[in-house]
C-alpha cells in the first residue's frame, strides 16, 4: 500500500494556509507574535458547532478543513466509518485548563460551566474535528511531547496498513497559551521578544513560543485515483526512538531511512527541529552530520517560533510544497554558525532551489522522544 497526502492545510505566525506561509518563508519574512494575527476561525468553520471550541481545536478544525478542501474530499467518497482522526498533542489545551481551574478556586466547584470542561481533556481537540466532519472511525491522540506530531503520522501508517480505516485526517495544533510561555520561560527554554530565535547560531539562546495548527488528509494512493485526487507526495516512513543525547534523533533518522529502504544519501534535505536550544541543536546536528553527511539542512523554527507539538506537523505540510517548488527556506538571521556545525550544509542567507525528492523532518524533544518522517515525490 502506498500512503499518499492528497491535502495540507496550515496556520502559522507567518502565514494563514500551508502556500501563503511557504512563501513568506521563502522570502524570510517572520512574524514575532506568538498568536497568528487575523486569525478568525469562521471563515472556515461557519459560526454553528463551535461556540465552545477552545483556540487549539479551533486551529487544528480549520486546518483539517483547508486540508480537506484541498484534496476534494466528499461525503460519497468514504462512508464515515472509514475516516480516522489522529493528532499529535501533549499540552492539549492547558489554558483551557487555568481557566477552568481559577473559575474552580474563585466561585467554587458547583459554579464552573460545565461545557468549559471538556476542553480540559487531551484529545478534544481530535474529538472536536471528528464530530465537525463526521469521522466515525478510529479517533487517537498521540503524546510525545516535541515528537508528538510525527508520531502520530506513524500510528496512522499503521493503522491504515492494517486495514482499520481507509483515509485518516492526522495532524497538530498548539494554541498560544500565557501559561506555558511562563512555564517554558521559567524552565531557560525561551528568549525575550527582542531577542532572536537563531538555530545553529554561535550565540544561540533558546526559542520563541508560538502557536500553529496543521493537518493533512492521508489516503492509499489507488483509493485517491479512483476519485479523482491528486496524490502530492507519498509519506514513504516513519521512524520514532526514545533516547536521550545523539543516539535519539541518530535511531529515529536510521529507523525512517530503513523502513523507507533508502540510503542517507537519498535524502534531499532536512527539515531539522532546530530550535536555537543551546543543548537540542547540537544533539541533531551532531546526528545528521553522522548519518547524512553534507546534506541541505534547514529549521522553520527561526521564522515560524517553537510550535511545540505542532511544528513537526507544519514542517510536514511546508516540506510538501518544498518538493512542489524544488525550493528550501532559509534559516533566518543565521550568519555567525557555531563551529560545531561546520560539517553541517546549512542553508542561509537566501532560499535554495535544488531537485528535491526526498524531505526528511525531525522532531526531537528534550525529554528523550525523537521521531522523524520522510516525504517523497511521486514517482
Amino acid at each position: 500500500m502506498k500512503i499518499v497526502i492528497t491535502g495540507i492545510g496550515a496556520l502559522a505566525t507567518v502565514g494563514i494556509g500551508a502556500r501563503p506561509a511557504f512563501e513568506s518563508m521563502l522570502q524570510g519574512r517572520a512574524n514575532a507574535g506568538g498568536e497568528i494575527a487575523g486569525f478568525d476561525p469562521t471563515v472556515f468553520l461557519g459560526t454553528k458547532g463551535i461556540r465552545h471550541f477552545d483556540r487549539t481545536a479551533l486551529l487544528l478544525a480549520s486546518a483539517a478543513r483547508l486540508a480537506l478542501d484541498q484534496s476534494r474530499f466528499g461525503t460519497a467518497d468514504y462512508a464515515p466509518d472509514e475516516i480516522g482522526v489522529v493528532v499529535g498533542s501533549t499540552h492539549g489545551s492547558i489554558q483551557a485548563i487555568c481557566e477552568f481551574d481559577q473559575e474552580a478556586v474563585r466561585d467554587g466547584p458547583d459554579y464552573v460551566n460545565p461545557q468549559a470542561f471538556a476542553n480540559t481533556v487531551i484529545n478534544a481537540p481530535a474529538s472536536r474535528v471528528a464530530m465537525l466532519y463526521q469521522a466515525m472511525g478510529l479517533n487517537t491522540t498521540i503524546s510525545s511531547g516535541t515528537a508528538s506530531s510525527l508520531d502520530a503520522l506513524g500510528y496512522s501508517l499503521s493503522m491504515m496498513r492494517l486495514g482499520r480505516v481507509k483515509a485518516i485526517v492526522c495532524g497538530a495544533a498548539l494554541g498560544y497559551s500565557p501559561e506555558i510561555a511562563k512555564g517554558y520561560g521559567a524552565a531557560g527554554r525561551l528568549v525575550g521578544s527582542d531577542v532572536p530565535c537563531v538555530p545553529f547560531a554561535m550565540d544561540r539562546r533558546g526559542s520563541k513560543l508560538a502557536e500553529a495548527g496543521a493537518a493533512f488528509v492521508l489516503e492509499d494512493e489507488a483509493r485517491a485515483r479512483s476519485r479523482g485526487a491528486a496524490a502530492l507526495v507519498e509519506v514513504s516512513s516513519v521512524g520514532s526512538a526514545f533516547s536521550t543525547g545523539v543516539s535519539g534523533p541518530l535511531k529515529a533518522m536510521g529507523e525512517t531511512l530503513a523502513f523507507a529502504h533508502l540510503d542517507p544519501g537519498d535524502v534531499s534535505c532536512v527539515f531539522s527541529s532546530a530550535s536555537g536550544s543551546p543543548l537540542g541543536d547540537h544533539e541533531e546536528g551532531e546526528a545528521i552530520r553522522r548519518m547524512l553527511g553534507h546534506v541541505p539542512v534547514t529549521a522553520s523554527r527561526s521564522l515560524t517560533g517553537d510550535c511545540l507539538e505542532a511544528s513537526g506537523a507544519l514542517d510536514v505540510a511546508l516540506a510538501v510544497l518544498a518538493v512542489e517548488a524544488e525550493k528550501i527556506p532559509s534559516i533566518a538571521g543565521l550568519e555567525e554558525v557555531d563551529p560545531a556545525f561546520a560539517g553541517l550544509d546549512l542553508v542561509r542567507g537566501s532560499s535554495r532551489e535544488l531537485p528535491i525528492h526526498h524531505v526528511l523532518v525531525n522532531t526531537r524533544d528534550d525529554s528523550g522522544h525523537c521521531a522523524s518522517a520522510l516525504v517523497s515525490r511521486m514517482s
